[in-house]
């Protein structure tokens, strides 16, 4: 292997950074995504039959528990994973093992 493919603690840090930025905006869209869904799913509802309101609310609700809500936890859970990964290879570095970046996988 070479050199330059081994990780130092320098390099996760400016992993942590990028992939920080990443997750912030992967659950914000996720999260954003459910609640434009169900609003979606309201204004059609409404458009249908304008006199349901509480139906429409209703429907919004059970569409975002149903579609947004396992979509946001998704990402959440996917995100938790591979900040778990990234400190098992931090701790493996600051035990003194030398670990290649070619050689690291993610889920």
């Amino acid at each position: 292997m070479d050199s330059s493919d081994r990780i130092s603690l320098d390099d996760l840090s400016d992993v942590r950074k990028a992939v920080s930025v990443m997750r912030l905006r992967s659950i914000l869209a996720a999260g954003v995504g459910g609640i434009i869904f169900s609003a979606f799913v309201l204004a059609a509802w409404l458009w249908v039959r304008p006199g349901e309101v509480s139906a429409a609310i209703f429907l919004a609700a059970v569409s975002y528990v149903l579609f947004g809500l396992p979509l946001l936890v998704r990402w959440v859970r996917h995100w938790r994973m591979i900040y778990q990964r990234l400190a098992d290879i931090e701790l493996r570095v600051q035990a003194g093992e030398v670990v290649y970046g070619s050689q690291v996988k993610f889920p």
